[in-house]
């Protein structure tokens, strides 16, 4: 199977490979067979163990060759998406933690989120009932924003276990700060970035 290194850590001497197939798989430096160490962005052939690991990387012939056929996560049409498109992106992917998000994503679909739960309030109020529209939509859509919150932070490089910050009250400052960073421009261990910096 092709497949492109993300990443590769000499400190642990493991690495990530984003496989033709769109899945990510581990290897270790063992089962590197070069001369040189593992580099991000090289184009590799390997094969998958009993426990689904990378087994025999070697370095592909023809370096180019997966990299174009690499679907990246974000594409022309998206810079047409009206705020519809945006807020139902994320339940498109309800519960998907893996991969990255960019901010009109993440954004749009807070405003989304807000612009619901005060409708069902609203709601709540007219029939002269208790909050539970209210209730019932902020469940319905504490998962996906937890999804989209992961991948927004995935996209900026640190992992949505950050997200615990919330928690406790102070630790909302540094996560809206690092929701609104800019994607970062290289690939990491959960994939490609989520927008092409140059549209």
């Amino acid at each position: 199977m092709k497949g492109q290194i993300l990443d590769f850590s000499i400190q642990t001497n493991t690495g990530i490979i984003s496989a033709e197939d769109q899945k990510h798989y581990s290897f270790t430096g063992a089962d590197w067979h070069a001369q040189r160490p593992p580099m991000r962005g090289d184009t590799v052939d390997f094969a998958i163990d009993e426990t689904g690991q990378a087994v025999q990387v070697y370095i592909a012939l023809q370096q180019n060759s997966f990299q174009h056929n690499a679907q990246p996560n974000f594409s022309e049409e998206e810079e047409n998406y009206d705020f519809f498109a945006w807020s139902f992106k994320p339940l498109k992917q309800f519960a998907v933690f893996e991969g990255r998000s960019r901010r009109k994503e993440f954004w749009y679909f807070w405003l989304f989120c807000m612009l619901v739960t005060v409708l069902a309030s609203v709601c709540d109020y007219i029939i002269g009932s208790d909050p539970w529209l209210e209730n019932i939509s902020s469940l319905i859509l504490l998962v996906p924003s937890l999804a989209v919150g992961a991948r927004r932070l995935h996209d900026t490089g640190r992992s949505g276990w950050w997200q615990l910050l919330m928690l406790t009250i102070i630790g909302f400052i540094p996560l809206i700060i690092w929701w609104a960073t800019d994607t970062k421009a290289e690939n990491n261990q959960w994939g490609q970035p989520a927008r092409d910096l140059q549209i």
